[in-house]
């Protein structure tokens, strides 16, 4: 039996967390890999320390050699700069850039038949950049899969319930325009819509749209990652175990919900090698209106990159 082979691009908090659960989730050889000296390495020791209380014989390996990558199943994007208080995630766009490029550059060099997550802010504008610039990379983004994991969280910690309960999902962009489907959502089975009042939707709404700024205004210098981590644990799980699992992951349409050549938080299945199909959601008026809010700003971002 093969084992997979996973390339964490990135040994921050984020890409650590990440390492962490897959570990103690048993899902193979994992290489965690850090420009800075040793960072990885110590990471990965630590990590591998909590193994006896898992039970998992996975192990991590820490790196700062990106020759390491050689041919990964999967290659987990976390590294860039991370977002601090006051700013937007398109705020790191010009940074991050850069680094996504190198990044690309990699992937297409040591394992270019790879699966890439994308976690780096703007997660949509990344995703898209690297697909657009490697059209044979089998890229997604992370997308709204942290938000969706919020607005659950939000849904139960309101209506008194088992997180196990409740189900919904967020699309659109990760950003402040994403669209939290709270007619969609369901506690126990039921609608959830029909268990709340007006008011009691609007406050999930708006925390699941700031659930990422509310951290940030408190940790100050940096974001949250156990929660962003755990999502993205989550999609790398999907693929390698073929769950066939339904994720809001951010992927370059080709006319679905009516878009094309930009880059959005869709549902998808997502099983071995990623996407296995888009799945089409009936949204009334409002929600399409919002999701093409989200269309719309990420076409004039795509725009301003090009003409750069």
């Amino acid at each position: 039996m093969t084992i997979p082979r996973i390339f964490m691009y990135g040994a921050g908090n984020v890409g650590s967390s990440c390492a962490a659960v897959l570990e103690c989730r048993h899902m193979g050889r994992i290489t965690l890999y850090d420009i800075i000296d040793d960072v990885a390495i110590g990471q990965a020791m630590d990590i591998n320390q909590t193994a006896p209380f898992w039970d998992s014989d996975s192990k991590v390996v820490g790196t700062n050699s990106i020759e390491d990558m050689k041919q990964a199943d999967v290659v987990v994007v976390t590294a860039g700069a991370p977002r601090k208080e006051g700013m937007s995630r398109e705020d790191l766009l010009k940074s991050n850039l850069s680094v996504i490029h190198e990044i690309g550059e990699a992937v297409d060099k040591y394992c270019p038949k790879a699966f890439v997550l994308v976690v780096s802010n703007p997660v949509d504008v990344l995703t898209w950049y690297l697909k657009d610039t490697w059209p044979d990379m089998n890229v997604v983004g992370l997308g709204c899969c942290l938000d969706s994991m919020r607005f659950r969280y939000f849904l139960a910690e309101s209506l008194r319930v088992s997180v196990h309960a409740t189900d919904g999902m967020v699309i659109g962009t990760h950003n402040d325009d994403m669209v939290p489907l709270i007619k969609h959502a369901s506690a126990g089975g039921l609608p959830a819509i029909k268990q709340m009042d007006a008011d009691t939707a609007a406050k999930i709404i708006r925390r699941t749209k700031e659930g990422g700024t509310a951290i940030v205004k408190r940790l100050k210098t940096r974001s949250g990652f156990f929660a962003a981590g755990t999502a993205t644990a989550q999609v790398v799980e999907a693929v390698i175990r073929n769950k066939q699992g339904l994720f809001p992951v951010s992927v370059t349409t080709r006319g679905e919900y009516g878009y094309k050549g930009i880059c959005m938080s869709l549902p998808a299945v997502i099983g071995e090698r990623g996407v296995q199909r888009i799945v089409d959601i009936d949204l009334d008026k409002e929600e399409r209106g919002f999701l093409d809010i989200c269309a719309t700003k990420m076409q004039e971002t795509i725009d301003k990159i090009k003409k750069r």
